[in-house]
Order: structure tokens, then sequence, then C-alpha cells
């Protein structure tokens, strides 16, 4: 395409994105979704009776855990579905983002808020979850592609 058929489209009000340039809005939709949900339920999970759900004797944590989990597969899903060309990479962009606000946020509360030191322990939970939010999130993506596109 030319520079005048260029000009002459984007005059009428046709604008065509590039497959290869990533869909900011897209990922910045799907990052909000999971963030606007995960946030809560992990600090309500941080302070439940005082103390992490994990570290009492009920098995509580595994109900925040799957929520927290599902909102990473729908999160993917809107990804997929809103940008099905480009479905995984924009889910794993956004869940990428989500998980780096996450870790910042985690970090920075066991250091300065609650003045703990971060046991080796939970850097490895914290890296198992990052890559199960990477997983999961890309199989939410192809499950929106599958929406957007129908079965094929």
């Amino acid at each position: 395409m030319t520079d005048v058929e260029s000009s002459n489209e984007s005059s009428r009000g046709v604008f065509r994105r590039r497959p290869d340039r990533p869909g900011w809005t897209v990922i910045g939709v799907s990052a909000f979704l999971v963030l606007a949900v995960s946030v809560p339920t992990l600090a309500v999970e941080e302070d439940w009776h005082g103390s992490p759900m994990i570290d009492q004797p009920s098995l509580l944590w595994i109900i925040a855990a799957s929520v927290v989990a599902a909102t990473f597969f729908v999160g993917g899903a809107v990804a997929g579905y809103r940008r099905p060309c480009a479905a995984v990479t924009h889910a794993t962009a956004a869940a990428g983002l989500t998980v780096a606000v996450l870790l910042v946020c985690a970090v920075s509360r066991r250091l300065w808020l609650a003045h703990e030191v971060v046991p080796i322990a939970v850097a490895w939970l914290w890296c198992l979850g990052a890559v199960a939010a990477l997983l999961l999130s890309a199989a939410g993506s192809l499950l929106g592609r599958r929406l957007t596109t129908g079965t094929r």
C-alpha cells in the first residue's frame, strides 16, 4: 500500500492495525481485569484473621489460589478474544505485566510493611506461580481465540 492509499484510507476513517504491532489496549484491559480480581483476593488471603491463610490449619487458601488462577485464565481468554491473530502473545504479555506488578507488591509488603525477609521456599512458590500464571493465560487465550473464530 502506498502512502497516498494509506492517507486516503485514514481520511475515510478506515484504520488498519498492522498485525506485528502489539495491541496495548488489549494487554492493558486483560492485565487490569486480572489485577482487579487478584489484588483484593490476595489482600484478604494475606490478612485472614491476622495472618496468611496458608499459615493457618484450614485449607481456605486453596479457594483464594483457585480464584486467582481462574482470573489469569479468564484474562487470557479476554486477550485471545479481543486479538485472535496474536492471542498467545498478548495474553502472556498481559500475564507477565500482572505477575510483575503482583511480585513487586508482594516483595514491598514483606520488606517494608511486615519487615520480613523472603524465605527461599516462598521465592520458589512465587516462581512456580509466575510460570503457572503464564501457562494459564496462554491456555485461556486459545479458548478466547476459538470463541472468536468458531470451531475449525
